[in-house]
C-alpha cells in the first residue's frame, strides 16, 4: 500500500450540535477511486495465475481485492484473506501489511469495527517492519477514529498522539491537520472546550494554508459550536455564516442545514425568536429539498432540526405542531439511540400533554424524560471520569516523552563526549606522531651529524696519522742522515787517530765512542716518541703476543713495522748489515715465522 492521498483515502463526516453541547462522530472509510472495469479484474486474475513468486502473488491479491471493494465486498474480503494467508505463510511483512490493511477497510464498510481494528493493528505492526512510517501514522489515525466512535477516549488519544509525533517528525503535512481536527473532536466530546478549540484552530489554519476549504469549514463549524456553547453568540453566528459560505461552494447540504439550525438555536437562546424562526426555516428547506444529496445518515440531521422546530413552536404556543415535530424527533432518536434528543423531546411532549390536561400521557412521557436524562447524566459523569483518566494518561505520556527526551539528551551528550574524546585523542595522537616524527628526525639528524663528525674526526685522525707517518718518515730520514753524518765524522776521526800523539789518540777515541753512544740513544728516543704517535697499539699487541722479546728485538720489530731496509736499520743502530740479518733470523725463529712468510707483513698485521 503506497502512501495514499488522505483526502481520497479517508472521509470523516462530522455532524455538530451547538445547543446540545456535544458532537456525534460518524466514521466512513471510503475509497474514492473510480470503479474498476471487468477487463482490469480479468487482467489482474490472469496476472496472478501467471505469477510464480508467492510474495508477488500475495500483493496482486490485495490489488484485486480493492477492485471489488465497491461492487462485491464479500469477494474483496475473500481475495484479501487469500493474499493474507499466502503472505503469512511466506513470512512476508509487506504482503501481510497490504492485505490486512485492505481487510480493515472492508470491515469498516461492513460496519464491523472490532474486526477492522484487529486487522489495522496487524497492518501497523508489519508496516513498521518494512519501515513505512506514513502508512503506520495513517492507519494509527484510523484506529484512533474507531476508538473515538466507541468512546474509547484514552486509546484514541494515545493513537492520535503517536501518529502526530510521527507525522511531525517525518513532515507528513497531509496527516497533521486531520490529526489536530480529530484531537479537537475528542476533547469536544468530553466537553473540554479549551483544548478542543486549540486543536480545531490549528487544523483550520493548516487547512486554509493547503486550500482545503471543505475540511477548513468543518473545523470552523466545530469552533463555532464551542463559541455557542460558551455563550459567545456573535462570534458563533459569524463563524456559522462563513461555514455556510464555504460549504455552498462544494454543495455540502447537510453541513449547510446544520449551520442554519445552529444559528437558529443561538437566536432561540438569545430570545430573538423571529430570527430563530427565519434561520430554522432555511434549515428545514435545505433538509427537505436536498435530502437526496446528503452524504451521511439523514436521521441525524432530521432529529436535530425537528427538535429545534418543536422548541420554537412550543414557545409560540403552537402546541399541536410542536408535539408532532417532537414525536417525529423522538421516534428518530429512539431508532438511533440519541439519548439527549430522547429526553429533550419527551419533556416537550410531556409539557404539551400537561397543558392539554392529559395527565396520564404527560406522566408517561415525563418518565421517559427522567429515565433518559438520568442515563444521559450517567454518560456525562462517565465522560468526566474518562476525561480525568485521559488527563492522567496524557500527563503520563508527556512524562514518558520528557523522560525519553532527557534520555535522548543524555545519550546525545554521551555521544558528544565520546566523539569529543575521540577527536581529542586523535589530535593528541597526531601531535604525538608529529613529535615522534620530529624527534626521530632530530635523532636521525643528530645521528647523521654524529656520523658526519665521526667521519670528519676519522678523516682528521687519518690526516693526522698520515701527517705523523710522513713526519715519522721525514724524521727517520733526518735521523739516518744525521747518524750517517756522525758516523762519517767518527770514521774521519778514526782515520786521523794514528797520526796524532798517543795522548790525543785516547781523546779522539773517547770522542768517537761518545758520538756513537749519544747518537744511538737520542736517535732511538726520538724515533720511539714519533713511532708511538702513529702506531700507539703496536707495542701492546707485540708484548701481549710475544712477551719474551728483548728490548733490542722490540726495536727491530718497530723498524721492520716501518718497512725499513737492513741498510737503514744498520745506519740507525750502528750495527753491521750482517749483525742485522742475524738479528732478523733469531727474531723469526723466536716468534715462530716460517721461511716463506714475510716478516714485515706479519708485523704489520699486529
Amino acid at each position: 500500500m503506497k502512501p495514499t492521498n488522505y483526502s481520497t483515502k479517508l472521509l470523516f463526516l462530522l455532524w455538530n450540535s451547538a445547543s446540545m453541547r456535544s458532537i456525534f462522530l460518524l466514521l466512513f472509510l471510503v475509497q474514492t477511486v473510480l470503479t474498476a472495469q471487468i477487463s482490469q479484474k480479468d487482467s489482474l486474475a490472469n496476472l496472478i495465475d501467471n505469477t510464480k513468486g508467492l510474495k508477488a502473488k500475495a500483493l496482486l491479491y490485495s490489488e484485486l481485492a480493492k477492485q471489488f471493494e465497491h461492487q462485491d465486498i464479500d469477494s474483496a474480503i475473500y481475495y484479501a484473506q487469500t493474499g493474507y494467508r499466502i503472505s503469512k505463510k511466506e513470512n512476508d511483512p509487506e504482503g501481510t501489511a497490504e492485505n490486512v490493511a485492505a481487510l480493515g477497510d472492508f470491515y469498516v464498510i461492513k460496519n464491523n469495527l472490532e474486526e477492522a481494528k484487529i486487522h489495522y493493528t496487524i497492518a501497523v505492526e508489519n508496516f513498521k517492519k518494512i519501515d513505512r512510517p506514513f502508512d503506520v501514522a495513517q492507519i494509527s489515525l484510523i484506529i484512533g477514529n474507531i476508538n473515538l466512535t466507541q468512546n474509547n477516549y484514552i486509546d484514541a488519544l494515545q493513537l492520535y498522539q503517536e501518529s502526530l509525533d510521527s507525522s511531525t517528525e517525518n513532515n507528513f503535512d497531509l496527516l497533521i491537520p486531520h490529526l489536530y481536527n480529530n484531537l479537537g473532536t475528542l476533547y469536544l466530546q468530553l466537553e473540554d472546550y479549551d483544548d478542543a478549540q486549540i486543536y480545531f484552530e490549528k487544523a483550520y489554519n493548516l487547512y486554509i494554508e493547503k486550500g482545503d476549504e471543505y475540511n477548513a469549514a468543518q473545523s470552523l463549524s466545530n469552533i463555532s459550536d464551542i463559541k455557542s456553547s460558551l455563550g459567545d453568540y456573535e462570534e458563533a453566528v459569524s463563524g456559522y455564516l462563513d461555514v455556510i459560505r464555504m460549504f455552498s461552494i462544494s454543495e455540502n447540504w447537510e453541513d449547510i442545514a446544520m449551520a442554519y439550525n445552529a444559528i437558529s438555536e443561538i437566536y432561540f437562546a438569545s430570545q430573538d425568536y423571529k430570527k430563530a424562526e427565519d434561520y430554522h426555516n432555511l434549515s428545514m428547506n435545505t433538509i427537505e429539498n436536498q435530502s437526496g444529496k446528503f452524504k451521511g445518515p439523514i436521521s441525524y440531521y432530521q432529529v436535530r432540526i425537528y427538535s429545534t422546530a418543536a422548541k420554537l413552536l412550543f414557545k409560540d404556543n403552537r402546541f399541536s405542531e410542536s408535539k408532532q415535530y417532537a414525536k417525529n424527533a423522538l421516534q428518530l432518536a429512539y431508532a438511533n439511540s440519541y439519548k439527549k434528543n430522547i429526553y429533550e423531546n419527551a419533556k416537550i411532549i410531556s409539557m404539551i400533554f400537561d397543558k392539554e390536561n392529559k395527565l396520564d400521557s404527560a406522566l408517561a412521557y415525563y418518565k421517559i424524560y427522567i429515565e433518559n436524562s438520568e442515563a444521559y447524566q450517567k454518560e456525562y459523569d462517565i465522560k468526566r471520569i474518562t476525561q480525568l483518566k485521559m488527563q492522567y494518561k496524557f500527563d503520563e505520556i508527556l512524562k514518558r516523552k520528557e523522560i525519553e527526551e532527557i534520555q535522548n539528551q543524555e545519550e546525545y551528550k554521551r555521544k558528544e563526549l565520546f566523539y569529543t574524546g575521540v577527536i581529542i585523542i586523535s589530535i593528541l595522537a597526531v601531535i604525538i606522531m608529529i613529535l615522534l616524527y620530529l624527534n626521530q628526525r632530530s635523532k636521525t639528524t643528530k645521528g647523521l651529524l654524529k656520523q658526519k663528525n665521526l667521519e670528519l674526526e676519522a678523516e682528521k685522525l687519518n690526516q693526522d696519522i698520515d701527517y705523523k707517518k710522513k713526519e715519522l718518515a721525514s724524521n727517520m730520514m733526518y735521523l739516518i742522515e744525521k747518524n750517517e753524518f756522525i758516523t762519517t765524522i767518527a770514521r774521519k776521526l778514526k782515520d786521523i787517530k794514528p797520526s796524532v800523539k798517543k795522548d790525543n789518540q785516547d781523546i779522539i777515541q773517547r770522542i768517537i765512542n761518545e758520538l756513537r753512544k749519544n747518537s744511538s740513544e737520542k736517535l732511538w728516543d726520538e724515533f720511539e716518541i714519533r713511532f708511538k704517535e702513529v702506531h700507539s697499539d703496536f707495542y701492546d699487541a707485540l708484548n701481549t703476543t710475544f712477551p719474551d722479546l728483548t728490548p733490542n728485538e722490540i726495536k727491530l720489530c718497530a723498524f721492520l713495522r716501518l718497512n725499513m731496509t737492513t741498510k737503514e736499520i744498520s745506519a740507525i743502530t750502528h750495527q753491521s748489515i750482517k749483525s742485522i740479518n742475524m738479528a732478523r733470523f733469531r727474531l723469526r725463529k723466536k716468534i715462530n715465522i716460517d721461511r716463506d712468510e714475510n716478516l714485515i707483513v706479519f708485523l704489520s698485521q699486529l
